[in-house]
């Protein structure tokens, strides 16, 4: 039995000599005890938690060592300084406490056989790794490989590395517990290649830091040397300030531009070259003469020069263009005195409205940008990030105008109608500064913090619809509306402008393929159903794409090309069956049908809605992907008939208790709202209940109110040009869109018979047969 030393955060191995100091009173009377004994011995084991003031048997490791006490020094404090060491690792069968004091009931453990050879072969590769560990290590002398290395016994030597090792307990402890030689220099020897690896990667960041602290005070150096030069010859600028000041003398600035440049390059030539401000207030100047503040194109104001460029590029569109060369002709007569006019395009995709911008640019000699405004939710997109920010730039606007390279390009702004917000502000509210006449003169840029003149701009925006661009903005525009195409002017579309380019782009000639007219009308009206030309242009590309290849192949086959002449049985050949709409107009009076016209985003396009009648309780059921103002106004209309039935046929009332009512909207994937429907959701409703039939040949749009007025509605134009694609010319549509049918062209009137109706009881009366 011995007395125990408990030891916090010390490891001690046999063959080591270690100062300890000791200060707990138990402690101090074990070891007095102890040191009246012959040998002078005691067991020094680790603690297994250094924290704990009073260690009893569970907060002590089992494996230990039997130190002899070689000195003991009594210190003022009452503390005590030993000098122990290590003579044999032994295990604790069990720990006694007598008098506050732990004893050991101590055993040996065998180290078990192991051959010599390699026990001799790990030692020797345990030295050569703690040769490399005390090469890095900063705290050991290399003098200590020497006598290590002299040290034949192997597990004498490995509790010699392992006292030197900055390990901690728990891994030297694990070492202490390894009896067995072979297993102890293992162990030792991965935790050597660890530990090597760790302390040359901290030298090699210690390297590296040191290297660039050295450069950094280099640089300072140097730096404070040529600031001296500076001052002594009187030069303020360093290299890089004279190049942007050498830049300034020579660009054309404002002079509130040219002040700051001056204030910026001051700020410039007195900061370090290296830091971070440095390279911010050199963005910053950089883009401050990138700009093209007074850089100006030379603008060409001949209206008949610019009326034949877009007769050129433009097929119709004679509203559109009319209105761009009254803006000419006032700009030509006013000069800088006329207001500038913000232009929106309002039409559905693929009418023209992006190349449009690009023609008024050519037109007007001017340079064109654009950018799309579709999805953008960050107002710093318009007006820029504050420098304080990393990586901070100007908004689109000016980033545009340093494109342009001048002061008064054409700037289309594209998709104006799908602007979003978010927490990061409001897009649409950055243009309205942008957009305004009034004061876009001196829009500042969050970033140059200095008013640009956006004043010789001219604004284009497009939009598929009006309704969703924000009221404020809308109303700082010049709304142009492009309506969609009839297959008449498809056809000069894709015969003046589509077909050209398409043969270039194949390479093909006129040669080598004809396309005949009925052919290319039998494209557009089976095989393309938009209000635009963009599936047009690409069904002719596929064709000719198809074409080309099995006119390669054949030349590769016979060796010699053959002309290709393609009619209207040739086409399923190239693009299969035709795609017709699957739009069911009636051709025969039907019951519980009638035929409306819609308007959307893509253009005009007819609505067929279906009612029947069945037993049930007085419920109306509603299907086809209705939207909310779309099932109200079947509500509406359902109620309109309920109470003025016996006003609108002779028939005996239906018991409505007993009646139920299914209206259904066809091609239900497809999401419809709008108010637009109700008077032929009622029609279709009457016609379910009373029995009598839809005229063929019939179309109708309004809205309708409980007492059975029809009130006005919009989208005429596209809704006309619709039904006259289906074929319809009978359009029953509300007295108050009376004028709208006057401002239309004559060509979209052309053939159609409008019926002008204020109660839906006309509408009855002229688009229903019998059963009344």
């Amino acid at each position: 039995m011995l007395y125990v030393l408990p030891a916090r955060d010390t490891v001690i191995f046999p063959g080591v000599l270690v100062p300890i100091f000791v200060g707990r009173p138990s402690t101090l009377k074990a070891i007095e005890i102890a040191a009246t004994a012959e040998k002078r011995r005691i067991f020094v084991a680790a603690q297994k938690n250094p924290e704990e003031e009073n260690p009893g048997p569970a907060d002590v490791y089992d494996v230990g060592t039997v130190c002899e006490m070689l000195q003991m020094i009594r210190m003022p404090d009452g503390t005590m300084k030993l000098l122990l060491e290590g003579k044999e690792r032994k295990r604790c069968r069990a720990y006694v406490l007598q008098d506050s004091m732990l004893t050991a009931d101590l055993v040996s453990v065998p180290s078990g056989y192991v051959d010599d050879d390699r026990l001799e072969a790990l030692r020797q590769e345990v030295l050569r790794e703690f040769e490399g560990y005390v090469t890095y290590h900063p705290r050991l002398p290399a003098e200590l490989i020497q006598p290590v290395s002299a040290i034949k016994d192997p597990g004498l030597a490995a509790d010699m590395i392992a006292a030197h090792m900055t390990l901690d307990v728990q891994r030297k402890q694990s070492l202490l517990e390894c009896f067995r030689v072979d297993s102890r220099l293992e162990l030792l020897l991965k935790y050597l290649i660890s530990e090597t690896e760790m302390l040359k990667l901290g030298r090699e960041i210690h390297s590296k830091v040191q290297k660039e602290i050295d450069q950094n005070q280099r640089e300072y150096f140097l730096r404070e040397q040529l600031k001296a030069i500076q001052e002594e010859l009187k030069i303020d600028d360093s290299p890089e300030a004279q190049d942007l000041r050498d830049r300034a003398a020579k660009s054309e600035l404002p002079d509130y531009v040219r002040s700051k440049v001056e204030s910026e390059l001051k700020r410039m030539s007195k900061t370090p070259s290296m830091s971070p401000e440095a390279t911010v207030i050199r963005n910053y100047v950089e883009w401050l003469l990138d700009v093209p503040w007074l850089k100006k194109s030379e603008e060409q104001l001949d209206i008949g020069a610019a009326k034949k460029v877009l007769d050129a590029n433009h097929y119709g569109l004679k509203r559109v263009k009319d209105r761009l060369l009254e803006y000419l002709a006032v700009r030509k007569l006013a000069g800088k005195s006329s207001r500038a006019q913000i232009l929106c395009l309002v039409g559905p995709p693929g009418v023209g409205k992006t190349s449009l911008g690009k023609s008024v640019a050519q037109a007007l000699g001017r340079r064109f940008v654009n950018f799309s405004l579709g999805g953008m939710r960050d107002e710093a997109e318009i007006r820029g990030h504050r420098r304080t920010y990393i990586g901070a730039l100007p908004g689109r606007i000016v980033q545009k105008l340093k494109e342009a390279g001048c002061s008064n390009p054409v700037m289309l702004l594209d998709e104006v109608d799908k602007i979003g917000s978010d927490f990061r502000g409001d897009p649409a509210s950055a243009l309205l500064e942008v957009l305004d006449p009034e004061q876009n003169s001196h829009f500042t840029d969050h970033y140059l913090e200095v008013p640009v003149d956006l004043s010789d701009v001219l604004f284009i925006t497009t939009a598929n619809v009006s309704h969703t661009i924000p009221a404020p903005l809308l109303d700082r525009m010049d709304v142009i509306e492009l309506s969609s195409y009839l297959p008449e002017e498809k056809y000069h579309i894709a015969k003046d402008h589509l077909l050209p380019r398409i043969y270039r782009e194949s390479g093909l000639t006129k040669k080598d393929v004809v396309l005949s007219a009925p052919a290319l009308k039998a494209v557009i009206a089976d095989y393309s159903h938009e209000s635009g030309v963009r599936e047009l242009d690409r069904r002719l590309s596929t064709l000719f794409r198809k074409i080309a290849r099995a006119a390669l192949e054949r030349k590769e086959r016979d060796g010699a090309p053959r002309k290709v002449s393609v009619g209207v049985k040739d086409l399923a050949g190239y693009l299969g069956a035709p795609h017709r709409p699957d739009v069911r107009i009636p051709k025969e009076p039907q019951t519980g049908l009638s035929v409306g016209l819609a308007w959307t985003a893509a253009g005009g396009d007819v609505l067929i809605i279906e009612a029947v009648k069945m037993q049930g309780k007085g419920e109306l059921q509603l299907t086809g992907n209705l939207g909310k103002v779309m099932q109200e106004s079947a509500m509406t209309a359902l109620g309109f008939i309920k109470s003025h039935w016996r006003k609108l046929t002779d028939q005996a009332e239906p018991k409505w208790g007993s009646v139920g009512l299914h209206l259904h909207v066809p091609e239900g994937a497809i999401p419809k709202d709008g108010p637009s429907a109700g008077i032929t959701m009622a029609i279709a409703l009457f016609s379910a209940l009373s029995g009598a039939k839809f005229r063929p040949g019939c179309a109708m749009t309004g809205e309708i109110s409980l007492r059975g007025d029809v009130l006005p509605i919009g989208g005429l134009r596209e809704k006309t040009l619709a039904a006259k694609r289906y074929g319809i010319y009978n359009l029953f549509i509300p007295e108050a869109n009376r004028a709208d049918v006057e401002d239309m062209e004559p060509w979209i009137k052309q053939g159609v018979h409008y019926v002008f109706v204020s109660q839906a009881a006309q509408v009855l009366e002229e688009t229903l047969e019998g059963g009344r």
